[in-house]
């Protein structure tokens, strides 16, 4: 089982735990909420369409639901009093996600783990992370669905020790099609969700009752079985489409008045035909815009760019680039970039190395991650590599390996003599330490409204984030 039973003191624990990181990021996000513009201007944008209301600009399609969640909590909050900007609250509803995500991240963590310190690491790393903070604040899509993509795949893994598996199957393509109105590229989810409703049962690990020492695979005949298994991935598709169907039909047929009728089409926002249903419900593809990262001749160079964004803001400290820099390990414009290196070289090798024994260790937990951050790496590549919006959801498979990787090392660090849980917890706990400094002084603090704050952890700021430029709404 991935998932452990936790006793009542352990359940307390990470209830209260979890509330906590909460309440802490949340509050704490809130006092600094920012007041930066994005270099593409989105936040204006997506501001701009909640203000106006309109069907054919509230509904994009590729994240039918962000903007309309967006619109309904402003109405509320403006029927009960509320006088401020739309944008305050449009922030507001991506720090709530944000924060309510971390804690149910720690929660899944710990269950799976049983550690405290490894989960709690984890997730403070995750929280600190340029991209992770800076997509809290601020009023564009990505944090959003990457929560929900990220849930998901701690709920799917669940899916083995579900007791009722067909209510489960439809509990997922519920979850799933909600995740699709967030954004419509996490269907690609569905390769790993099939992957784990049909072929479970096939990766499970056996011990001898002669020798438990002694790890046995399942029966290799179990994969003429999976057919068999189908029937809950049918049903989750089954849901997922129905609703998905209906919700982007309700949405471009009924509430915008787009046509079936590609000869009735019109011209939409220098989009040709862009009335027609079908072309609406693939707009950027019409656009021609992305999905040309693999025939850029510089595609490592824009994916360490799209990367290195994620993890750290601002890009260079007093004008010099932050970069790799082993020589001078402990430079300002080095360290975390070299911390960040060794981590994922680290996780590079362990996996090659003990692929095995985490294998017997996580069966089909390993096997569904490693193609959760394939899948979603090739789209990256491919999309836009050089941008950090399009590798927050990728970094969680990522994340999910670091953590499986480190419980391995931690609960069997007596046989692997050249690592121990001291040594984890206190890099991760240096690492997550600068991912919070680096972007707080080179990012958050510079950025963050005035008008928003209620107390002050900083007089001044020590990095001076010349690749931005500060806009107030």
């Amino acid at each position: 089982m991935i998932y452990k039973k936790l006793n009542k003191f352990e359940l307390s624990i990470a209830i209260s735990t979890s509330v906590f990181i909460l309440l802490f990021y949340l509050l704490f996000n809130f006092n600094y909420l920012s007041n930066w513009v994005d270099e593409r201007n989105d936040v204006l944008t997506y501001d701009h369409y909640v203000k106006l209301g309109l069907p054919e600009f509230l509904f994009n399609p590729h994240h039918i639901g962000f903007d309309w969640l967006g619109k309904v909590m402003y109405h509320f909050l403006k029927k009960n009093g509320y006088s401020g900007s739309s944008m305050a609250i449009l922030q507001l509803r991506n720090l709530i996600v944000s924060s309510l995500g971390l804690a149910l991240f720690f929660f899944l963590f710990y269950k799976i783990s049983k550690k405290y310190l490894l989960s709690l690491l984890i997730t403070a790393s995750i929280a600190f992370t340029a991209a992770y903070w800076m997509y809290s604040q601020i009023n564009d899509t990505p944090i959003i669905h990457s929560v929900l993509v990220f849930l998901l795949f701690f709920a799917t893994l669940y899916f083995p020790q579900a007791k009722n598996k067909y209510l489960y199957s439809i509990f997922l393509g519920i979850f799933h099609s909600i995740n699709i109105f967030f954004h419509q590229y996490d269907s690609l989810f569905i390769v790993v969700i099939f992957f784990i409703l049909v072929f479970f049962d096939c990766f499970k690990i056996k011990t001898n009752n002669l020798d438990t020492n002694k790890f046995i695979l399942t029966n290799a005949t179990n994969f003429k079985f999976a057919n068999i298994k189908i029937k809950y991935f049918l049903i989750y598709f089954s849901t997922f489409i129905l609703i998905v169907c209906l919700a982007y039909y309700y949405v471009g047929v009924v509430k915008i008045g787009l046509t079936l009728d590609i000869t009735k089409a019109k011209d939409f926002n220098k989009v040709e035909k862009a009335s027609y249903f079908f072309n609406w419900l693939i707009l950027y593809a019409k656009i021609n815009y992305w999905g040309k990262g693999f025939t850029n001749k510089n595609l490592f160079s824009d994916v360490t760019t799209g990367i290195s964004t994620y993890f750290y803001q601002p890009q260079s400290v007093n004008g010099v680039k932050v970069g790799f820099d082993f020589t001078n390990f402990f430079s300002a414009t080095s360290i975390l970039p070299n911390m960040i290196g060794i981590l994922f070289i680290f996780l590079f090798i362990s996996i090659i190395i003990f692929f095995v024994s985490l294998y017997k260790k996580y069966g089909f937990a390993l096997i569904s991650t490693i193609l959760f951050l394939i899948i979603y790496t090739i789209f990256s590549c491919w999309w836009e590599p050089n941008y950090r919006e399009f590798w927050v959801a990728t970094m969680f498979s990522f994340w999910v390996l670091i953590f499986l990787v480190f419980n391995y090392f931690i609960d069997n660090f007596k046989k692997v003599k050249i690592i121990n849980s001291f040594f984890i917890y206190i890099y991760l706990f240096l690492f997550s330490s600068l991912l919070f400094y680096f972007n707080f002084t080179g990012f958050i603090y510079p950025n963050a409204g005035k008008e928003f704050r209620k107390f002050d952890v900083m007089g001044t700021t020590q990095i001076n984030p010349t690749v931005f430029k500060k806009t107030n709404f």
